[in-house]
């Protein structure tokens, strides 16, 4: 009995230790040294957002805190999203890349996904997308190519990553990763903040 509640114990400091460091990280990370691609949404085709997320490691135990940033033009493409043709999308349609950190702070690294090709998407309530395709993932030994990815944006607000694990090593656990969609006004706010404290104002 006591084992059971020490493990709930734990289990509950690590998501809290979680919740804190992602509002730490949004808050003060230096964001324009960081980024792979600018902000900015000047063809109206493009989302922009951040990872944030929090990854299992090879015993479903959360081990690793995600952030960065991502790109993508996926919700633009309604013939694809309506299911009309074979259309795929180029490797520009998404795009991120994130830093990888374990929870102690240790072992930090940096992984992209890109050239991400739809073959098929669906859509549920005007709510829901999801994609389906391939990608490829930078992983200490190289690039790996072809991964079977899923992205999902919910609510405008939501995406969740999915590459095949299999394809990865486990590398990110068993979940997706998660972070937020940004509109254009949030992306020039967020990057106006950013450049407002690293110049000391």
């Amino acid at each position: 009995m006591d084992r059971r509640i020490g493990k709930r114990v734990i289990g509950s400091a690590i998501f809290a230790s979680f919740v804190v460091i992602s509002a730490v990280l949004i808050a003060t990370y230096p964001i324009n040294q960081a980024r792979a691609y600018p902000y900015g949404n000047d063809t109206g085709e493009y989302k922009f957002g951040t990872i944030s997320s929090i990854q299992n490691d090879e015993n479903g135990i959360p081990a690793w805190v995600l952030f960065g940033h991502w790109k993508g033009n996926l919700a633009s493409n309604q013939s694809l999203i309506q299911g009309q043709g074979n259309e795929t999308l180029g490797g520009e349609s998404f795009n991120t890349q994130f830093e990888m950190v374990r929870l102690n702070g240790s072992a930090g690294h940096t992984h992209t996904i890109t050239n991400f090709v739809a073959s098929n998407a669906s859509q549920v309530n005007n709510s829901t997308m999801t994609f389906n395709g391939t990608a490829t993932a930078s992983m200490r030994e190289g690039p790996v190519t072809d991964i079977p990815s899923s992205i999902t944006i919910t609510g405008d607000k939501v995406i969740s990553i999915l590459l095949d694990p299999s394809r990865v090593s486990n590398h990110y656990g068993n979940t997706p990763i998660y972070g937020l969609v940004m509109d254009d006004s949030e992306d020039r706010q967020h990057m106006g903040k950013s450049n407002n404290t690293q110049m000391g104002r």
